[in-house]
């Protein structure tokens, strides 16, 4: 009957602490990278559907119009054109009722 011989086995070695450290610190990193990428998945998400409910379409700007031809062309019957602009200036982020040739323009949903 033969013996197989095993090699000798080291004992192991606790890591460092700097190893355990540096290992700790990847964790909490790594953990810290997720929970920002969720954040701001959930929010991306819920700010979509936010402006979602609150656009109803869109018109662009033609050359030589205002925000007011706008507001008075897609105001819905019985609602007062005045309003209207006051909805598109809050909508859109506008100061004034100036907008440049081209401006994509959001509409209110009611």
């Amino acid at each position: 009957m033969s013996t197989i011989a095993l090699p000798a086995t080291t004992a192991t070695r606790r890591p460092s602490a700097a190893v355990l450290w540096r290992r700790r610190a990847v964790a909490v990193l790594g953990l810290v990278l997720v929970a920002f990428l969720l954040t701001v998945a959930i929010g991306r998400v819920g700010a979509e559907a936010e402006l979602a409910d609150k656009v109803a379409g869109h018109v662009v700007v033609q050359p030589g119009e205002t925000l007011w031809d706008v507001a008075v062309a897609t105001a819905p019957e019985g609602v007062d054109a005045r309003r209207q602009l006051d909805e598109l200036r809050q909508l859109n982020g506008f100061g004034s009722s100036e907008v440049d040739a081209w401006t994509v323009v959001l509409l209110p949903a009611r």
